[in-house]
């Protein structure tokens, strides 16, 4: 008989010793630093504050649990970006022994996006991303209620939008500015022609035959010299005056002309609020509509982009890491024979396979499938895709929503993204923003919405169209507000056209077209024409009335310029009869110098000839002895 093995205890209770303390290492140390690891990880991913609770790994089937995942939104820092239920994190254990994140599915109760927090989400080093300035939306032009038509109230509406104040203004700021600019100076000239009419008096008053000796005559022709001088740079100061002066009342008299003439323009500009076919009413009403929808659109617009940017930098953080690579070593031969190769799985830095969700909130059923978001596309060959499929069912509702869309982060890949929603079922209200012409709400469902983005070469551009259907405006009052009521009803529904294009270095577009002012005016058509035409007239009349008052008693530096203009060339008309008159004395003094100095030398010319032709001989003197000299 054989003798019974005793048990050891010792070694089973060293392993239950190890057992316990790896169970308390996971459950005390490791599960809270590998959730933290989780929140750095996500923080670094998203560049916002991350808070992950409940973490919990299992190592038997290498599965996570996680209580609730919240991230914020980075550019929005007390909105959360997403808010995460209950979640479940399936992973790869042959990836993370390899040291890879591969996450073969993520399954979470509930996601919610935009919800508010209570404390900044923004990490100090990673700053909210600097949004450019929107462009001021325009103001919408105003609807004109046709039966109690007040020109004059759309006038003083619109009198600022107006070109032909604004050319007045200008054209009276030009006088006004001409008037203080030339108006010392013209002062200043005039009594310089009066200080000179002062001097050169004597000089041109000079009487000439009183002046019988060269010298003095030489000196009063240097003295009309000196004058002539100061008098010719005064002249030429003048001339420049004239000629600026001149140059500044043209400009001023062309603006007031341009502005004489834009009134017809203003006129037909205001005249095309009423024009039918103008297409005004919808310029009214489109900035409600576009302010409606593309807030909502550029919300989500926003968040598409702000996925792709995670995933760019999932790709150039894993592309950036250094490559790792052992020295091959040389295999030793053990046995002649054949060497089979086995295929060895390539694993990313970082890979989910499969991100869902299917939940009911707020009576709205979420489906969510976010599939294949990998650090190396090029490892993995497959793009990423995002399913989102929402659906209510109530009493009068049935709405749906579903969006489909792809990422391809490949290398060289065809496109870049691409995305497609559609729904129905939707209310839309505009609520009361169109009150001060009698419409009172505008109410709505959008039958159909069907509208898709793609980017290529750099640049996004898409559109769709949004079917509104069984439309009515709440309490009617007035022509346009009537007029819209039997449009909407009349129609079978409202269509809406939506472009999106989005270039590097410019300006986004947004654009919206329909088929409202169409509706509106031949609604209008038939029922305000005699409105219109006398409305035409009265705007023409209130504009000139009220241009008119506009401009009273503000030009009078205008008289002011023209009087300057005057004085300016009498001034310079002036200093040239003074220089004329400076040159005129001037020839007569030289011409007095010229006859003097000819009649000395022609006496003395004829004394000297009378010497000789006493010297001559015959007439010479009889010396003693009989000799001549």
């Amino acid at each position: 008989m054989k003798e019974k093995g005793t048990i050891k205890v010792i070694p089973i209770i060293f392993a239950s010793a190890i057992i316990v303390a790896v169970v308390i290492f996971f459950t005390v140390f490791a599960n809270p630093l590998l959730g933290k690891a989780m929140e750095k990880g996500l923080e670094a991913i998203f560049q916002a504050k991350a808070d992950v609770r409940g973490f919990r790994l299992s190592l038997i089937d290498f599965e996570i649990s996680v209580r609730s995942i919240t991230v914020a939104n980075r550019d929005s820092p007390m909105l959360n970006l997403f808010d995460m239920g209950k979640t479940g994190i399936k992973l790869k254990p042959q990836a993370i022994l390899r040291g890879k994140v591969y996450i073969e599915w993520i399954k979470a109760d509930t996601i919610r996006f935009g919800t508010p927090r209570t404390v900044s989400g923004a990490l100090p080093a990673r700053p909210p991303k600097e949004k450019p300035e929107k462009p001021p939306k325009p103001e919408s032009p105003p609807l004109i209620d046709l039966k109690n038509f007040d020109a004059m109230a759309l006038i003083n509406q619109e009198f600022d939008k107006l070109n032909t104040p604004r050319l007045y203004d200008d054209a009276i700021n030009t006088y006004n500015e001409t008037a203080a600019k030339w108006q010392g100076q013209v002062e200043d000239t005039t009594a310089r022609v009066a200080e000179l009419r002062t001097v050169t008096t004597p000089l041109i008053n000079l009487n000439v035959g009183d002046l019988r000796d060269a010298d003095a005559i030489r000196t009063a022709i240097s003295d009309l010299n000196t004058a002539v001088n100061t008098v010719q740079a005064a002249t030429n100061d003048v001339s420049v005056i004239v000629s600026g002066l001149e140059t500044d009342i043209n400009t001023a008299r062309r603006l007031e002309t341009n502005a004489r003439n834009s009134i017809t323009d203003d006129i037909n500009h205001l005249r095309s609020y009423i024009d039918l076919g103008s297409g005004s009413a919808f310029a009214a009403l489109e900035p409600f509509i576009r302010e409606m929808l593309s807030d909502t659109a550029e919300e989500y617009i926003e968040y598409g982009l702000m996925a792709l940017e995670v995933l760019e930098r999932l790709k150039a953080e894993a592309a950036a890491k250094p490559k790792d690579e052992k020295p091959k070593k040389e295999k030793k031969v053990v046995f002649k024979g054949r060497d089979v190769h086995y295929p060895v799985a390539a694993y990313p830095a970082f890979y989910l396979g499969l991100l869902s969700s299917d939940f009911t909130l707020d009576s709205w059923k979420w489906d969510f499938n976010l599939k294949n978001v990998s650090s190396s596309p090029d490892i993995t060959n497959r793009p990423v895709s995002l399913d989102i499929d929402l659906s209510e069912t109530g009493e009068n509702l049935k709405r749906n929503i579903n969006f489909t869309g792809s990422a391809d982060f490949r290398t060289d890949p065809q496109e870049l993204f691409n995305a497609k929603l559609s729904g129905s079922g939707f209310p839309v209200s505009l609520g009361d923003k169109l009150s001060n012409v009698g419409i009172n709400g505008l109410d709505g469902e959008i039958q159909n919405m069907s509208i898709s983005l793609s980017s290529k070469d750099n640049s996004i551009s898409g559109g769709g169209e949004v079917i509104l259907g069984n439309a009515r405006i709440i309490d009617p009052s007035g022509t346009i507000a009537e007029a819209v009521d039997t449009a909407v009803r009349q129609a079978d529904s409202i269509n809406l056209g939506i472009e999106y294009i989005q270039r590097p270095d410019e300006r986004d577009i947004f654009n919206i077209t329909t088929n409202i002012a169409n509706l509106i005016a031949q609604a209008l058509r038939n029922t305000a024409e005699t409105y219109a035409r006398t409305a035409m007239a009265d705007i023409e009349r209130a504009l000139r009335q009220k241009i008119d008052e506009y401009i009273d008693g503000r030009f009078g530096s205008k008289d002011q310029v023209d009087t300057l203009m005057r004085t300016a060339r009498g001034d310079s008309a002036a200093i040239g009869q003074i220089k004329n008159s400076l040159d005129a004395k001037k020839d007569e003094l030289e011409q007095r110098l010229r006859s003097m100095v000819g009649g000395a030398a022609q006496q003395a010319g004829q004394q000297a000839e009378q010497a000789i032709r006493d010297n001559l001989p015959g007439n010479l003197p009889t010396l003693p002895g009989g000799l001549r000299r």
